[in-house]
């Protein structure tokens, strides 16, 4: 009986001895599994960018940590999303940084209608002491943006396509131009002399064609496949406000990881931002050789600065009225 109990079980006992010691190749740890929510499909390229920054984590952590990516918002609405990283209920989420604004305001100067010269100097503002500060006032609330470099980008720049050429500052006077409903970037363009009409973003094919409005901002990744160039050609690159993406962390989750995991994580995430925006302005090419071809549509880059120029007197209103902080404005202006 002694040596049958010895034949079963002695087995078990020094396996679960040399486990207990550490020793390496008996039984394979269980990866750390991580979830990030998004609200985009998970064909299009941010989707498949976010897949990227999945693949990516797997192969630097070698096996160690593993994302699983929530598309279409099936974890839940951005909001929610966003509260539940900060509790720490869900790891990651990803999304524009404005969308951040309410737990750091400042963020919200990635939405104002040309505050920025171009992306390099949002990305410079983004990436120095502006946006290092912004990032840590993000991190006293317990979330941490991963891509700190900023050069996961959306759009990847915005147009205006319109009915008749738009070509100057003088042609936006007068112009009906749909909009959505944003208090801040309606101001503005009625600011620099357009006149804007709320119209939902899915009906504005029919308002155009129907002379409701005669232009609509966009970014450009959007036009081919709303089919905006079939009923307003005329195409004026605006690049009215950057678009990027952010992947927000919770905090404590980020520092419970070893040094090499959190690495691995910030790498992940800038390589995932190379991947989506090599692959963006890619297809960008491609939809805009189509839109020439079938539509007969006609592609516009004009002076930007007296736009910017005009523009500035509503910077400092936003400013008083403390959308953003006091100071900020001179700080944007003057970074190179």
């Amino acid at each position: 009986m002694k040596r049958h109990f010895r034949n079963i079980f002695l087995p078990v006992f020094i396996t679960l001895f040399i486990i207990a010691l550490g020793l390496p190749g008996v039984l394979s740890a269980r990866p750390i599994v991580l979830k990030l929510g998004t609200k985009m499909p998970s064909d299009n390229p941010e989707g498949r960018a976010f897949q990227k920054f999945a693949d990516l984590v797997k192969e630097l952590t070698n096996g160690e940590v593993k994302v699983n990516v929530y598309p279409l918002e099936q974890l839940g609405k951005g909001t929610t999303q966003i509260d539940n990283v900060m509790l720490g209920t869900q790891d990651m989420y990803a999304e524009g940084s404005v969308y951040f604004s309410r737990f750091e305001k400042n963020f919200r100067i990635a939405n104002i209608p040309y505050l920025f010269r171009d992306y390099d100097h949002f990305k410079a503002v983004m990436t120095g002491p502006i946006g290092k500060q912004m990032h840590a006032n993000l991190i006293k609330k317990n979330l941490r943006v991963l891509n700190d470099k900023r050069n996961f980008r959306r759009g990847p720049y915005r147009v205006l396509c319109a009915k008749r050429p738009i070509l100057s500052l003088d042609d936006v006077e007068t112009m009906k131009m749909r909009i959505h409903p944003s208090d801040v970037y309606i101001a503005a363009w009625r600011h620099l002399g357009a006149t804007t009409t709320i119209i939902p973003w899915t009906e504005t094919y029919l308002a155009m064609k129907q002379n409701v409005v005669e232009a609509v901002a966009s970014p450009i990744s959007l036009v081919y496949s709303m089919k905006f160039t079939e009923v307003a050609p005329h195409v004026t690159v605006t690049r009215d406000y950057p678009q990027d993406i952010v992947i927000v962390m919770n905090n404590r989750k980020f520092n419970s990881l070893s040094k090499a995991h959190q690495q691995a994580l910030l790498d992940a995430a800038t390589g995932a931002g190379d991947y989506a925006t090599s692959m963006i302005f890619d297809a960008t090419e491609k939809s805009i050789r189509k839109m020439k071809k079938q539509h007969g549509a006609k592609f516009y880059e004009i002076d930007l600065t007296p736009f910017q120029n005009k523009m500035k007197d509503y910077f400092y209103e936003l400013e008083r009225k403390e959308f953003i902080s006091a100071g900020l404005i001179d700080k944007i202006l003057n970074t190179k």
